[in-house]
């Protein structure tokens, strides 16, 4: 059913406009002034906005033009009084597709709220079989003919076509996101929002925050209320990178969202209802956190609804020259780099990438960058790949003493965290604690 948010700074006209709209079945918040209505329309998703045009602060002209400058397409009703007719003419100019002169009566105003709904309804419909039919592009991204790609494919297909949580699992780099953004733009809900969030990349108190969103004056320099991503993924999808990291008290706050549908702002007492389906993502072993107490089973069998298991590249090396080839038109296109060597080639196709889809889409985009001809050749290529055929025989560390093992072995751990960090000095030598001086100096050292 249709969201609905009434701006009017008469209580009892909101209180009568909420029982009326509720009582025909949609939900409904309010805002008492202008600059209130805007911010709940900036972190919410509502259907149809009715806002009255005289009010304290800002008016409703006022928030219609900001609404409209930040992007919000909610369906805007002026409601106006008598003698500020031509001011709803001038608003309906800025893009309210309606209006309603006070006093209205209970049938004109569900007759209106409807006719604009149900327009909005249809136009989504519409939305949803574009996005539809985009979800099969989608779904081509992810490259790939092996036996492992089309289950994985299949499973996508299912997992979107069905209600329930999702989890995806596979190492860094083989394309868990566009997994996730497949099943959404395959689903009922591909019209609405897709929100990302990756939970690695946070605090614990700021990920509580921008799940949840916080109360104005919940903590200092909360001036202003806020929603959280939740919030603005209702109808929609909200993607979960990484929960592995999720600390146990942001579990348990998400365990009720899930369970409930519902989540509590930071400093509300008060509940919101949404409506949200989640999708959830990790490289890590769930099974084996739950065990040892730092992920909370119920919450990992709420998530593990549909799983979804991405494999790594070194499982499907039939699969690396279809990305090959997939990678070059991608990046090649706009330099003219069209070819590669069978040299190139070969080596491309011998490495067994740890950062998987990701590093081999990186190594071919650098390639091309530095590409002399409009083919890559092994020059192209970056030194770990050249390593890959085979140490030199006059090198030292070709020979099989433990210092020479020992070298070979920090060299590929310095490139696998690389690949994983996507070459990002500060990540990587926090992964390896040492620091970034000393990062250098191991790189400069292997010729990385």
């Amino acid at each position: 059913m249709s969201r609905i948010l009434v701006i009017d700074d008469d209580e009892a006209v909101r209180e009568s406009m909420t029982r009326m709209l509720r009582g025909a079945g949609y939900t409904v918040e309010t805002a008492p002034t202008g600059e209130e209505g805007v911010a709940a329309a900036k972190g919410n998703v509502f259907d149809v906005i009715l806002s009255d045009m005289r009010m304290p602060g800002i008016s409703g002209l006022d928030v219609l033009k900001r609404l409209r400058e930040i992007r919000v397409d909610s369906a805007f009703i002026v409601m106006t009084g008598f003698g500020t007719v031509d001011t709803a003419v001038e608003a309906m100019k800025l893009g309210a597709v309606d209006f309603v002169q006070k006093p209205f009566f209970r049938d004109e105003l569900l007759l209106r709220v409807r006719s604009v709904a149900e327009r909005r309804q249809l136009s989504r419909q519409v939305d949803l079989l574009q996005k539809q039919m985009r979800g099969n592009s989608t779904l081509d991204a992810l490259v790939g003919d092996s036996d492992a790609m089309e289950r994985v494919r299949e499973l996508i297909v299912r997992a979107a076509a069905a209600p329930g949580t999702v989890l995806i699992t596979g190492e860094t780099g083989t394309g868990k996101e566009l997994a996730a953004r497949a099943v959404h733009a395959s689903s009922p809900r591909a019209a609405r929002p897709f929100v990302a969030l990756n939970c690695a990349a946070l605090t614990d108190t700021l990920l509580e925050n921008e799940l949840f969103g916080h109360a104005r004056g919940a903590f200092t320099g909360a001036a202003a209320a806020r929603a959280g991503l939740i919030e603005h993924a209702s109808t929609g999808t909200l993607f979960l990178d990484e929960i592995g990291t999720m600390a146990a008290g942001v579990q348990a706050k998400l365990l009720r969202a899930l369970e409930a549908g519902e989540v509590r702002r930071i400093g509300e007492n008060d509940a919101r209802h949404v409506d949200v389906r989640f999708v959830a993502a990790t490289n890590a072993d769930l099974q084996t956190s739950v065990e040892s107490g730092a992920f909370r089973s119920d919450l990992f069998y709420r998530l593990n609804v549909h799983r979804i298991h991405l494999p790594p590249l070194r499982e499907r090396p039939g699969d690396v020259e279809r990305l090959l080839d997939f990678f070059l038109e991608k990046y090649g296109a706009a330099s003219g780099v069209t070819a590669i060597s069978d040299a190139a080639r070969a080596l491309l196709v011998r490495y067994e990438y740890p950062g998987n889809v990701r590093q081999l889409e990186h190594v071919v985009q650098r390639a091309v960058a530095v590409a002399r001809g409009n083919t890559l050749e092994v020059a192209d290529l970056p030194e770990e790949l050249s390593a890959a055929r085979g140490p030199d025989p006059h090198s030292a560390a070709a020979d099989g003493s433990v210092a020479a093992a020992r070298e070979r072995a920090e060299r590929e751990m310095i490139v696998a965290t690389l690949a994983r960090n996507q070459g990002e000095l500060g990540a990587t030598a926090r992964e390896l604690q040492v620091s970034r001086t000393t990062l250098w100096r191991l790189m400069k050292k292997h010729q990385i």
